[in-house]
């Protein structure tokens, strides 16, 4: 029996079919090389606008973020004003207590005259109502 050479050679390749669709077509290296590349390219471009999107969104982070340090300060001035009002209410409601002792007395001393008060002494002009 005699051997054949097939040393670069696919005997696959070389068919002999009935049926034209039977036929093994072998695709080139080049062909698929280009659909790869197309397919790369066509990534780098979505990348591309993906970053370009990205970059339309850079100033609008930092004014975000200029935002939000300005909030902070303004909540930490908040913060520490209500420490100070905090501390200083006890005070101030013990200044109060006397004041209110004193607006009790007026208001009983009101009444008081209130109730000695006749119509007779309530002046003419006071003494009308419309």
């Amino acid at each position: 029996m005699a051997k054949r050479s097939t040393i670069g050679e696919n005997p696959l390749d070389f068919l002999v079919s009935e049926n034209s669709l039977d036929t093994v077509v072998a695709a080139s290296r080049a062909t698929r090389l280009d659909e790869r590349l197309d397919r790369l390219e066509a990534g780098i471009g979505e990348l591309k606008a993906e970053v370009a999107g990205v970059k339309n969104l850079a100033p609008e982070n930092n004014r975000a973020q200029a935002e939000t340090a300005q909030l902070q300060s303004e909540l930490a001035g908040m913060k520490g004003e209500l420490a100070r009002l905090t501390t200083a209410l006890p005070q101030l409601q013990a200044e109060l207590a006397p004041l209110k002792t004193e607006v009790a007395a007026l208001k009983a001393e009101v009444a008081q005259l209130r109730a000695r008060m006749t119509p007779s002494d309530i002046p003419w002009w006071m003494g009308k109502k419309k």
